[in-house]
């Protein structure tokens, strides 16, 4: 192998080594729970990867460029995710059942959070620069964890099962949330667009492990 190519493996090996913390964190997961979280989500991209690269230049793109409604709605999902539903129930003619997504959110919070800590995938602003990208990043205070998988829009795609099956006319209507959620993720520079996948992935799983052990009368009282 010629020196160049040392240099370059050199490089690479650096920068697929480099995580969002060198102090991972575990959580104590709910008794509810009784799928495998752990071994549901593939690794994530590697830093040098194809993917991140593509997915990087895609930020560099949408962030560069922000409208007045990206702005908008990257503040609202950074606020609070479940605020996206509000029109919804405004037109259904109910209150937003916050207490409901409270209880899902209390049992998958945990999951998420060390799902971060097991892949530890650092954000893109810490791999961006060295990757030679631009990508503008809107501060807050709600991206300080590991990327994979994104624990707003994980929170999104439980508030949309838990909506569907609450009102099903309506479910189309709330998973386009999700996606919305994401959306505003990627355009605020935190999150890589398969953070999103992942985080409607284990969403899913967890909600078909715990809808009906949380919510036993869940069928009986599906709105028509």
């Amino acid at each position: 192998m010629d020196i160049i190519s040392e240099i370059n493996k050199s490089i690479s090996l650096r920068l697929d080594s480099i995580v969002y913390t060198d102090k991972p964190k575990t959580w104590k997961v709910n008794d509810l729970l009784t799928i495998n979280w752990k071994g549901i989500l593939p690794d994530p991209p590697k830093n040098t990867s194809k993917q991140t690269k593509k997915e990087l230049a895609y930020l560099e793109k949408i962030t560069n460029n922000l409208s007045y409604e990206d702005k908008n709605l990257i503040s609202l999902v950074d606020k609070d995710p479940i605020d996206l539903y509000k029109p919804i129930f405004n037109k259904i003619g109910q209150p937003v059942p916050t207490e409901e997504l409270e209880k899902v959110w209390k049992i998958s919070k945990s999951v998420i959070l060390n799902l971060k800590h097991k892949f530890n995938r650092p954000r893109p602003k810490q791999l961006a620069e060295a990757l030679n990208f631009n990508v503008e990043v809107i501060e807050t205070k709600t991206h300080h964890t590991p990327a994979y998988p994104s624990g707003h829009t994980a929170y999104a795609a439980l508030g949309a099962y838990l909506f569907a099956d609450m009102y099903p006319n309506h479910s189309s209507d709330f998973f386009k949330m999700i996606n919305l959620a994401g959306l505003a993720r990627c355009l605020q520079g935190v999150h890589y667009p398969s953070d999103n996948e992942a985080s409607m992935v284990i969403s899913g799983a967890i909600w078909q492990d715990i809808r009906y052990k949380l919510f036993p009368n869940l069928q009986l009282h599906r709105s028509r």
